[in-house]
């Protein structure tokens, strides 16, 4: 087979015509039509934590100023309202009074309000020992709720007409007593729970006039 003679003029257009494809030709990768994956830079990773720093910063004590007081207070006056609901099933299911008590001292130990059972002859609607069955200290649980002194007849945030500031269901469902608990925070948000003549509890919010 015989060699083909390239002419010096042919070499030139040649190797013109490779440079040329070869400039042309370009991989994806060159070309750019495929891209790498973008990460997040070590600038954006500095926003975002400043941004999350100066949210939380804001946010936590947001929280502790202004909903955690909010949440103490309803989280008490909904055990008080639970537990006067409880007094009034029990009376109801064993036939015997059950009642509420408010600062009381069971074996040493002081409770802001008590559930007891009145197992005395002549039903005095009071705790006697051994009448115990449970007891609640507010600050045990509900940070700074306390009850409103200034918002009570009484004068001691719990107004159940009669001595002993205590009450009793009986088993037809009905109180010895009506009356009204008052409960406040250190925002002077009250809520009161209300035991009507019938046997009705409900809990009500109001501005404590402190």
């Amino acid at each position: 087979m015989e060699s083909v003679a390239w002419s010096p003029q042919l070499r030139r257009m040649r190797g013109a015509n490779m440079a040329l494809c070869s400039s042309t030709i370009q991989s994806p990768l060159e070309s750019g039509t495929i891209k790498r994956n973008a990460g997040f830079t070590m600038v954006e990773l500095v926003v975002v934590v400043v941004i999350l720093t100066l949210v939380i910063g804001i946010g936590v004590p947001t929280y502790h100023l202004t909903i955690k007081p909010t949440a103490h207070l309803n989280g008490a006056a909904r055990q008080l309202y639970s537990d006067f609901q409880l007094a009034r099933l029990r009376a109801i299911s064993e036939n015997i009074r059950y009642g509420v008590a408010f600062r009381k001292t069971v074996s040493g130990k002081y409770y802001d309000y008590i559930v007891f059972k009145d197992e005395s002859p002549n039903d005095n609607s009071k705790y006697d020992v051994g009448e115990f069955v449970k007891g609640t200290v507010l600050s045990d649980h509900y940070r700074n709720v306390f009850f409103d002194e200034g918002s009570s007849a009484s004068g001691d945030g719990v107004d159940f007409f009669g001595t002993n500031n205590s009450m009793a269901m009986r088993p037809n469902g009905i109180p010895t007593k009506n009356g009204t608990a008052y409960l406040m925070n250190e925002k002077n948000e009250g809520r009161k729970i209300i035991v009507n003549l019938m046997g009705g509890v409900r809990l009500e919010k109001y501005e404590s006039i402190k």
